[in-house]
């Protein structure tokens, strides 16, 4: 889905006027730590059916044990991942800080397997991605070849559903452009 911003009523925001500023938008480590059981559960039935492990199960096996060391670290950090106030949004995860709405030239949701990824186009994408760890800049390189912009927000296992999240972007992007 792909909106160009406008100063048109895109959306309407009747169910957004239930959000205040901040608004704090936390994990589930949960969810994901369900998620990891029944994947290393399709590990084990991997296994026990082929026998040995083949090259797919150590990609599992690595996915597993990576977001097992995620949840760790999410369980011991309970603060918000993502921020939205009047300025713009900033999410924890991507380390460079509040991304202004009036920075932000397109919004763009895809989903990719079942995840979700709000693209932002940035006016001044360069500055942003300089805040950013190496390591993250070269993780986001792997989405691109989804057509996922490099500054993304990744919403799976939030608090908030993805399509709301997204309404919310773009109207605080949508009133950033039109002055009110």
């Amino acid at each position: 889905m792909t909106i160009d911003i406008t100063c048109f009523n895109v959306y309407p925001t009747n169910h957004m006027a239930a959000y205040t500023f901040p608004l704090e938008i936390r994990s589930q480590p949960g969810r994901i730590l369900t998620t990891l059981v029944v994947l290393a559960l399709l590990l084990v039935a991997g296994y026990i059916y082929f026998g040995r492990m083949i090259f797919l199960l150590w990609l599992l096996s690595a996915g597993v044990v990576i977001g097992f060391f995620q949840v760790l670290k999410q369980l011991f950090d309970r603060g918000p991942v993502i921020i939205i106030n009047d300025e713009g949004i900033d999410d924890k995860r991507l380390r460079m800080g509040t991304i202004r709405w009036s920075d932000i030239q397109r919004v763009r949701m895809h989903g990719v397997g079942g995840a979700y990824f709000i693209s932002l186009e940035l006016v001044n994408s360069e500055k942003y991605l300089s805040r950013q760890p190496a390591y993250i800049r070269i993780s986001n390189q792997i989405w691109r070849v989804y057509n996922v912009a490099p500054v993304n927000i990744k919403v799976a296992f939030m608090n908030v559903m993805p399509e709301e999240l997204f309404e919310l972007i773009m109207s605080e992007v949508e009133s950033s452009r039109c002055g009110s």
